[in-house]
């Protein structure tokens, strides 16, 4: 999991070579740099704020958004050898949706979804530019020169200055060139580029925070220590996104944390004899409480992100006869948040999870030992994997199709728990075997929550309804809820006839074998 090590970013906008100096004496490079051909305008003061999501999705994608605020205020898009797109933006930009529309918003919006854009770093100083002209005024180089640089965070170790040679398409020479001038100047050449150093400099990871479940695991190391890794590593993903979660800053806090919750009480009840008796009991008893609070403003969450895709086959006149209906879930989407809110303040005060974390991270001491807990770790994995397939494709049998929605419910706990397995011990799995498991696995995961969330979300008209009616909303309202209800029964309807032809894939030769060629070997 990576949370705040220092790493140099790759470059911004075009394709740049970047060197750096102790020195602040800019003289005598743009002394060689003039006599070459370069001419350079004045200072101009400089601030440019890295923004990103929480999980670092514009960096995973090798993007950068900076807020420039110079002579004008602006936001800045663009990566290693993509032409940067530049639109004017207040600093009150948050989501992709506070942008105008366009290509601007659209490419954001495609990348970040609903997540809120944060900032992860400042950089000020002071900008000096220099350009190389041909006769007839045709720019063959460019260099943008930096110093005075400061940060927030603060960092300590930052160069004297900085000096970033621009790339232009088709004057690699004239770049050779300018680039043996600043090392006869006694510059160094450093990776990345000015804010990459900066944020190393101030140990910022401008790649966010990565929820990943899977830790490097040894398949012959006593059980119960890698069933405390996991489960710290699980901890460490619940404290991350603790914060993003009372304070309500996007719905993907309340998502990571409830699925780390979830995956927590997973790998508790597949290790009830590898945990000491009491701990093992109290965890899945707090846990549990915990991840039920969560499920009320999660449903309601997915909902709401999903009304535009619910509505988009209805007619313009009856999507805006339903606005009274999503204010109405907005409002019990917001009840619901207070009380989760209420619910983990109570959580923390109360101390269990820091003494939680204190346990896993400790040695230990326990007098109540797990019966499994010093077998090795790959036969207790592989051995509980086949028991939850197991437990799996027995439920799976006896669906039929009048049985109650509330037995696809249960099926669709069964397959995340063994999909949480799968996660949390996936170092165990070699990588190709376990896709081709995975594949099988999450077909039929998609059938079950298509299923279930038209379910849910079906229920919630009702109940949307009603409460309507009873406030004496317009009729129109009434009967456009109905055809919603009435498309969403639809899809839940298809879900539940596609049921027994995805369970049947998957309650397959194929599937089983998948399943034995990707545990052989870890369980000796």
């Amino acid at each position: 999991m990576r949370s705040a090590d220092a790493t140099v970013a790759p470059a911004m906008g075009q394709d740049v070579t970047t060197f750096a100096s102790p020195s602040t004496d800019l003289e005598t490079v743009i002394s060689a740099l003039e006599a070459r051909g370069f001419r350079f305008d004045g200072h101009e003061q400089e601030s440019r704020t890295v923004l990103d999501t929480f999980d670092g999705r514009l960096a995973a994608e090798d993007l950068r958004l900076e807020r420039r605020d110079g002579g004008q205020r602006e936001l800045v898009l663009g990566g290693p050898g993509v032409v940067a797109a530049h639109v004017p933006a207040d600093a009150g930009v948050r989501f992709a949706r506070d942008l105008p529309p366009g290509p601007f918003r659209a490419r954001l919006a495609s990348t970040i979804e609903v997540r809120a854009l944060a900032p992860q770093l400042t950089v000020v100083g002071r900008l000096r530019r220099g350009e190389w002209r041909d006769g007839t005024g045709k720019v063959l180089a460019t260099v943008a020169l930096r110093d005075g640089l400061r940060t927030d965070p603060s960092a300590d170790d930052l160069p004297g200055a900085t000096l970033e040679i621009e790339h232009v398409v088709g004057y690699d020479k004239r770049a050779r060139q300018t680039v043996a001038v600043i090392e006869d100047a006694g510059w160094h050449r450093v990776d990345g580029d000015t804010i990459g150093l900066a944020a190393a400099a101030a140990g910022v990871d401008l790649h966010g925070f990565t929820s990943s479940p899977t830790v490097p695991l040894d398949a012959r190391a006593p059980a119960i220590d890698g069933v405390r890794a996991v489960l710290a590593n699980l901890a460490e993903s619940i404290e991350a996104n603790w914060q993003g979660t009372v304070e309500d800053v996007d719905p993907e806090f309340l998502h990571d944390w409830r699925v780390a919750v979830r995956r927590t009480r997973s790998v508790l009840g597949e290790s009830k004899h590898v945990l000491p008796t009491a701990v093992g009991q109290e965890a899945r008893e707090r846990f549990r409480t915990l991840g039920r609070a969560t499920g009320p403003a999660r449903d309601l969450d997915v909902y709401i992100i999903e009304w535009p895709t619910y509505t988009a086959g209805l007619d313009a006149g009856v999507r805006e006869a339903l606005g009274p209906a999503l204010d109405l879930l907005r409002r019990h989407r917001d009840e619901a948040q207070r009380n989760l809110v209420e619910l983990l303040r109570a959580a923390r005060a109360d101390g269990w999870l820091a003494r939680w974390r204190s346990w896993l991270d400790g040695p230990v001491t326990d007098p109540d030992q797990g019966r499994d807990q010093h077998r090795p770790l790959g036969d207790h994995v592989a051995a509980r994997i086949r028991a939850s397939h197991r437990r799996l494709v027995d439920h799976g049998r006896q669906i039929r199709p009048d049985s109650p929605a509330e037995a696809l419910h249960d099926l669709r706990k069964d397959a995340k728990r063994l999909r949480y397995m799968l996660d949390c011990f996936g170092s165990l799995l070699p990588d190709h075997r376990r896709d081709r498991f995975v594949k099988r696995l999450k077909a039929l995961q998609s059938n079950l929550g298509e299923h279930q969330d038209a379910e849910v979300h079906v229920h919630h008209l009702r109940l949307v309804s009603h409460e309507l009616h009873e406030h004496g909303a317009a009729s129109g309202t009434l009967v456009a809820i109905g055809q919603l209800a009435e498309q969403l029964d639809r899809r839940r309807h298809a879900t539940r006839v596609e049921f027994a032809e995805q369970f049947g894939a998957f309650d397959s030769k194929a599937t089983r074998r998948a399943l034995r060629d990707m545990l052989d070997g870890i369980d000796g």
